[in-house]
């Protein structure tokens, strides 16, 4: 539903494959054991990359990277209770999280009435200077001089309420980011300023693989915020989608980048990451499902070989010509319940498939070392590693003004603790974005280094 660099900020570098890439676009197949040559640099060859990936992020499971189709599950889901559930995408058009939206797929009605507080020319939300504007950070004022504080049911307002001390932060960054202002003859308005595509899909996509659904409320005070306002677990659910929407280069992978020359995944790359992710590693992964500007991105948790049949040979290279239906997760509401609070178990999520043709190229061995799609398979496939903590700077994509630590600590929380302790030993990458340790250290060696002697 998204424009990747609207929505993710997915970076895709596509390697060049030298003077034979034309030659190897017009054959029966496409090559992934090949070494590529990437900003002018050689590097090992997509299947090589890929299954090294897959043996660093598995070793502690035991699992190894599968090649061989004979050796590959024709079918396989994810355990029940690691199937994503559905929520919802908050379209941008919408007013995406912010107190702005007027409803959609999945959204909340933005009734003014509950939300008096809303500064701005006739409470129509358009926003005053701020009350110190040399302070960045600074709370809008209202017409009636006061700072404009978080009053609204929004989720980012919610999280205003529970972790910025009530001031209008997250949720005006929202607001800021997605609306403008167009003047009337006496009056002026906020619209949005995204296509109507544009929303949260990406951030859907990763929290639901990351997290189990939130089923229970939990009180910010718990976790450092202000005690007595409590988060609902369709607010939480809303808060991961936040963290999960924007990534830098290492908080996912590619695990079938679009390299192939129609611009989408090379089929022997694709096939080989549903089976070793989904059948041996027993976790989603993520898809985009169209190509080119505008971008659908779905949590895929079961595939389905539905055919395979000869289709000749060539050179000593064995073609077989698949037909595969994957599984997914679609877009819903937050405020459905779709775990079973006893099993764990997913109940009542909406899924969608999706089928696609495509050849495989086998070595003497059975080796799957390449393909070539006959009809779309989508765009790419990825996974997420992190939650990448927004920068003020800009540096890094996201609302700054959101607490990615807080929010993963009551997302845990709101969760069941026997599934959550599964997906504690099941999830790949690290639990927290690493770079804040990184940023905390050097503060914590200053606090420990000897306070400089006075001058004299």
């Amino acid at each position: 539903m998204h424009r990747l660099l609207v929505c993710t900020l997915l970076t895709v570098s596509v390697a060049s494959f030298g003077p034979m890439a034309e030659l190897q676009a017009q054959s029966r197949y496409e090559s992934n054991v090949k070494e590529r040559n990437v900003n002018g640099q050689t590097v090992q060859s997509e299947r090589d990359e890929q299954e090294a990936l897959f043996n660093y992020y598995f070793r502690d499971q035991d699992l190894t990277f599968e090649t061989k189709l004979e050796n590959l599950q024709d079918a396989a889901s994810v355990p029940s209770w690691r199937i994503p559930y559905s929520a919802s995408i908050h379209p941008e058009t919408a007013g995406g999280l912010s107190d702005t939206r007027a409803g959609g797929l999945g959204g909340r009605p933005a009734s003014r009435a509950n939300r008096p507080n809303r500064g701005g020319l006739l409470g129509l939300g358009l926003l005053q200077p701020r009350t110190d504007p040399a302070d960045p950070d600074a709370a809008r004022a209202t017409l009636l001089g006061g700072p404009m504080v978080a009053t609204g049911n929004s989720p980012l307002s919610r999280y205003d309420q529970a972790f910025n001390g009530g001031q209008n932060l997250s949720n005006e960054f929202e607001v800021q980011r997605i609306m403008t202002e167009q003047r009337g003859l006496i009056f002026r308005r906020t619209v949005s300023s995204s296509e109507s595509w544009e929303g949260y899909c990406s951030g859907f996509t990763a929290s639901t693989i990351r997290h189990p659904e939130p089923v229970r409320s939990v009180d910010a005070g718990n976790f450092g915020g202000t005690r007595g306002v409590v988060l609902s677990p369709s607010d939480i659910k809303a808060l991961l989608t936040c963290i999960y929407n924007r990534t830098t280069d290492d908080s996912y992978l590619f695990l079938a980048p679009p390299s192939a020359s129609d611009g989408g995944p090379n089929m022997g790359t694709f096939h080989l990451a549903l089976a070793n992710y989904i059948g041996k590693g027993g976790t989603p992964v993520g898809i985009d499902r169209t190509k080119g500007r505008v971008v659908w991105n779905n949590p895929v948790y079961a595939y389905k070989v539905d055919s395979i049949r000869d289709a000749g040979e060539s050179n000593g290279i064995q073609f077989k010509e698949l037909q595969t239906t994957i599984t997914y997760s679609y877009y819903g509401h937050d405020g459905e319940t779709q775990t079973d609070r006893e099993s764990g178990d997913r109940v009542g999520n909406r899924k969608q498939s999706m089928s696609m043709r495509y050849v495989l190229a086998l070595n003497a061995d059975g080796e799957i070392v390449g393909g070539r799609a006959v009809t779309s398979a989508g765009h790419f496939l990825w996974i997420p590693l992190y939650a990448a903590q927004a920068q003020r700077d800009g540096s890094v994509a996201g609302n700054p003004y959101v607490d990615v630590k807080k929010v993963i600590a009551i997302a845990r929380a709101a969760s069941l603790p026997d599934v959550q302790e599964k997906f504690d030993k099941a999830v790949i990458g690290p639990m927290i974005d690493p770079t804040l340790e990184e940023r905390r250290q050097p503060a914590a060696e200053e606090e420990d280094a000897e306070p400089a002697a006075p001058e004299a």
